[in-house]
């Protein structure tokens, strides 16, 4: 399968990022000795770090798997090549150098580069996936959303996609029990055991009735509000936020965004949901946006959910990259 081009730059940067590291410390590792003559090689520098840190030849090779006679004759060849004195041998002791100390440094930074581009190049050859599922909760679902895992769909089109939606205590179960890649939660403000954790975007939330209850911005008291049946998402209660979030004396608990919706054109009660969910329904007169004296304006926000940074495919990356570039969209 072919790499899309925004995926295949996305590679080639990282891979040229890691060889030009690689590259300027081994020109800082030239500055520090004579440029005339010196010849080294990465096994040479991975004798020497494992050497320093190891305290001996012998125990520098049993690090490398090598023998100790390799790793002496690796760090002798640096030494020779760059006619410079690394340790100094003593009886059953190596001490090191001032010069060894300056080298060290730039040499332990080309081994820990060398490791990451090794396993860039290594990544290149693991299999593209052939599955991805996201779970959306239904208090976020848009067309802005929408286009985000379609986004993945365009980058690899012959992936598996798998897309459910739920309320948000059904997806956060999805997540936890390995159902789903990644999640999408209308943020239940509680911390989720054994997932990582990411907040996405922020959004206002407003406050609606159908006509039949209020008018267009309307103001009313908070008596009048509380004598109106409150249509209240069962994560609420779920997760304990009763006292925050409940504002009326009667109340209908719904898991489905759907039924929210259907309950508020029938007239049942007023809901606070997402200003982007709400705001074409209100441009056309299917419910208006009342405010209370007193209140302020609530707003929210969407995390993400994945059980580890480690696990995740490159579907899902793509997914959570453009999540977090909807900011601008959704508010």
């Amino acid at each position: 399968m072919l790499l899309s081009p925004e995926v295949g730059c996305y590679y080639s940067q990282r891979l040229v990022y890691h060889i030009t590291l690689l590259s300027n410390v081994m020109v800082f590792i030239g500055e520090i000795f004579r440029e005339s003559g010196m010849d080294y090689s990465l096994a040479q520098l991975q004798a020497f770090v494992a050497t320093v840190e190891a305290g001996s030849f012998k125990a520098a090779a049993i690090k490398l798997g090598k023998s100790s006679q390799v790793v002496a004759r690796l760090v002798g060849m640096m030494e020779d090549s760059c006619s410079v004195l690394l340790f100094e041998r003593q009886i059953r002791q190596l001490q090191l150098t001032e010069e060894g100390k300056k080298l060290y440094r730039y040499a332990k930074r080309i081994i820990l580069d060398s490791e990451k581009l090794n396993a860039q190049l290594a990544s290149f050859d693991q299999q593209l996936p052939n599955s991805f599922t996201v779970a959306i909760d239904n208090y976020l679902s848009s067309e802005p959303i929408t286009q985000c895992y379609l986004d993945v769909l365009s980058e690899f089109p012959s992936i598996d996609l798998v897309v459910k939606s739920g309320d948000t205590s059904q997806v956060i179960d999805w997540i936890t029990s390995g159902q789903a890649e990644v999640a999408l939660v209308f943020s239940p403000l509680s911390q989720i055991e054994d997932v990582q954790e990411m907040v996405a975007f922020n959004f206002p939330t407003t406050e609606v009735a159908s006509s039949r209850l209020v008018s267009a911005g309307a103001v009313l008291t908070q008596e009048e509000q509380n004598d109106m049946t409150q249509i209240v998402p069962q994560f609420v209660y779920d997760f304990g936020h009763e006292k925050r979030y409940i504002l009326s004396d009667n109340t209908i608990s719904c898991t489905g965004f759907d039924e929210v919706l259907s309950m508020l054109k029938a007239g049942a009660g007023w809901a606070r949901i997402p200003n982007f969910k709400a705001s074409k329904l209100i441009d056309e007169g299917v419910l208006n946006e009342f405010y209370t004296e007193g209140s302020t304006p609530v707003s929210w926000h969407a995390m993400l959910y994945y059980p580890n940074e480690n696990q995740l495919s490159i579907a899902a990356d793509v997914f959570i990259e453009r999540v977090m570039h909807l900011t601008e969209i959704i508010e």
